[in-house]
Parts: C-alpha cells; sequence; structure tokens
C-alpha cells in the first residue's frame, strides 16, 4: 500500500503524540505522519467514517473523524465527536461522542493514521476491551474547542494506543543500543532520548490512570548515562531498567486483550506502518535524506518482528502457515533495514517497500 499526497509537519522537542479515534478500516492504507529527530506527529486525511462537522480553513486543513469531510484550517485538526470547532495553527483537539459530517480535506491530505486499527478499543465505545463502533457514542463529543498552537492530546484510555506507544519506546531504545554497539555513539544519542522527548509526556495521564509507577527518571538516567560514553557494558544495568519499566507498563493491559491475536496483530500493523512511513521520510531521489528516521523505522520493525516471536505460540495456535509466511515476509521487508547505520544507497526505493510490507499487512489480517 502506499501512501496519498504527504503533508509535512514538523513540530519542537518535548511535543506530544497525537492520536486519532478515527474508525477506519483495519486494513486501510498506510497513514501520513511525519516524525522529526525529536518529535512525533500524525498528520491526518478526510476519509470515511461519520466524523464532526469540521473546522473551515484553507490548505493542509484536516479533519480527522471520516465521513464527508469539513473543510480544514491552516494545519488545523479538529478532533471530536460532536459539532467540531475551529482548529486553531497546528492545533489539535481530540475527544469521543457521536460523530456528524466530516468535511472536505484542504491540499495535503493523508491517509487514514496508523492507530485506526484501535477504534474498537476507544473509551468512547465501551473502554478497554470493549466493543466500538464508528464514531462510537459517549466520549466528551458535545461542541469543540479551539485547538492551540502544535497543541496536541492522545486518546490515553485506548488500550491499543497506549500498548503501542510503549511498543515504539522499546524501537527507539532497540536501535539506540545498535548503534551505541556499533561504535556510533554520537547517532544514537537521540534515540535514547525519543522515549521521553516523544511518548512519555503524552501517556503520562494513563500512567496515573492505571496506576502505573513512573518511570520517567529510570528512561532519563539511560539517556544520561549513555552521553557519557565509553563500553556498552557500562551502561547495559541502565538500558535493562528501561526495557523492564516499559515492559511492566505494558503489561498493564488487561491480560485477556493481551493474549488477543487479532489485539497483537495490530500492534504489529501499526508499528509497521510507522516504519514504513520513517523510510519514506528518509529516501528521496535514491538517496538518504534523513538518516535517523531510517533508523526510526529499523526500530520500529525490529520491535514488530520481537512482538511476533514472543507471541509465537499465540500466532502459531490461530494459524500456523500464516505464522511462518509473516516470519520469511519480516525477513524480506527488513532488507530495507540492512544495519542501523544506513548504507552508502537505500536498498529500496520507497515504493519496492511498499509492495514488500503489503503482503505483512495481508498476511496479519489473517488474524
Amino acid at each position: 500500500m502506499s501512501n496519498n499526497t504527504r503533508t509535512k509537519i514538523w513540530v519542537g522537542v518535548g511535543a506530544s503524540v497525537l492520536l486519532g479515534t478515527s474508525a477506519a478500516s483495519w486494513a486501510e492504507a498506510p497513514a501520513d505522519y511525519t516524525q522529526g529527530p525529536d518529535s512525533l506527529m500524525l498528520a491526518y486525511a478526510d476519509h470515511g467514517g461519520e466524523g464532526g462537522e469540521g473546522a473551515e480553513g484553507g490548505e493542509a486543513g484536516h479533519h480527522h473523524e471520516g465521513g464527508e469531510g469539513g473543510e480544514g484550517g491552516e494545519a488545523g485538526h479538529h478532533q471530536e465527536g460532536g459539532e467540531g470547532g475551529e482548529g486553531g495553527e497546528a492545533g489539535h483537539h481530540q475527544e469521543g461522542g457521536e460523530g456528524g459530517e466530516g468535511g472536505e480535506g484542504g491540499e495535503g491530505s493523508a491517509a487514514a493514521d496508523p492507530f485506526a486499527v484501535f477504534a474498537y478499543l476507544n473509551a468512547s465505545a465501551g473502554g478497554e476491551g470493549g466493543e466500538g463502533g464508528e464514531g462510537g457514542e459517549g466520549g466528551e463529543g458535545g461542541e469543540g474547542g479551539e485547538g492551540g498552537e502544535a497543541g496536541h492530546a492522545i486518546d490515553a484510555s485506548n488500550p491499543g494506543v497506549y500498548y503501542t506507544n510503549l511498543a515504539m519506546m522499546k524501537g527507539h531504545l532497540a536501535v539506540a543500543r545498535e548503534l551505541y554497539q556499533a561504535g556510533e555513539q554520537t547517532a544514537a544519542q537521540p534515540h535514547f532520548g525519543h522515549p521521553l522527548q516523544e511518548h512519555y509526556e503524552p501517556l503520562e495521564p494513563a500512567f496515573e490512570t492505571r496506576g502505573v509507577a513512573p518511570f520517567e527518571d529510570t528512561l532519563q538516567a539511560l539517556a544520561d548515562q549513555a552521553r557519557e560514553g565509553g563500553e556498552w557494558g557500562e551502561h547495559a544495568g541502565a538500558y535493562q531498567a528501561a526495557l523492564a519499566a516499559i515492559d511492566t507498563a505494558m503489561q498493564d493491559v488487561d491480560g485477556e486483550l493481551r493474549e488477543d491475536v487479532a489485539f497483537q496483530g495490530r500492534v504489529q500493523l501499526a508499528l509497521l506502518r510507522q516504519a514504513v512511513h520513517e523510510y519514506e521520510e528518509a529516501v528521496d531521489d535514491g538517496q538518504f535524506v534523513n538518516v535517523p528516521e531510517y533508523q526510526d523505522g529499523r526500530g520500529f520493525m525490529l520491535t514488530a518482528k520481537a512482538q511476533l516471536e514472543q507471541q509465537a505460540e499465540l500466532f502459531q495456535a490461530s494459524d500456523e502457515a500464516a505464522y511462518e509466511e509473516l516470519m520469511a515476509a519480516y525477513d524480506e521487508a527488513m532488507a530495507a533495514w540492512p544495519s542501523a547505520e544506513a548504507p552508502e544507497a537505500p536498498v529500496m526505493s520507497y515504493g519496492e517497500l511498499s509492495s514488500s510490507t503489503f503482503k505483512l499487512e495481508s498476511l496479519l489480517g489473517r488474524y
């Protein structure tokens, strides 16, 4: 699958992750969402479902909640079930509620966001493990406010969004460790910081609600230690402590849901779509233009494959033949990321990678 026309939006260090609550199809085309070296941002398009009556405005406007679409404001996104307000500059508002009519997108519309596969778990559709629908009733709905500049909200109550963002933390750390061990300590530093800068803060409300012990200091300790240099063995303890803290937070998701093969498949799909988009942003005209994004993509792919391997019995019990095909498909797609250090020239074009990962998406869709 390939992305439609892209809108690149860059935001500063520490910006929160904007995650949509659209009930887009699980098998839809991947989103256009852009991650800069220090922040993650999703750029949405106008597409199906029952969205709210959206904000008006000019180019680069997006109204995300499906439907027939409202006219977007300048980089303005309004995401709320009820009658939508006006999105401010790079403003995002995201809540549940009933949907109305969506809107026509401005220029630069993208496809569905990768986290739409978890819409059935939205709090507005029944809470954790609850059943959902498109533009599910409930939530805070109502008339939407105006999003402030670079303001973002995350539906941290959605266990799929919560779980996958924690998995993304592990992806950043995985590639950071690879780079450090390969002697690329300078290149590794930003990746050690990304779990905090891109994911921790927007997940804090969920940590508080779930009673998960804060682990910001644990992540920061690893980033601080890595900046000191030295042999990797000196930092291995801090690395394992960070992974253990992330795993503990992931375990807070209901066990029945974590043992659901469809849920685990969706987690991999969201990671896969993020990785493919990272590659798209990293490569242009047959050369690398943003190596850190190539590296982030590798980290997300490594984590997605690791999730499959950790859940091997679950997937094999559901469809053993599909599991073996999935493992082979991962190996085929991973050829685009031969190492943490980018090769002199891309091994695959974005189009070739999209074709390769289409098989992965199809296989994950079996579960």
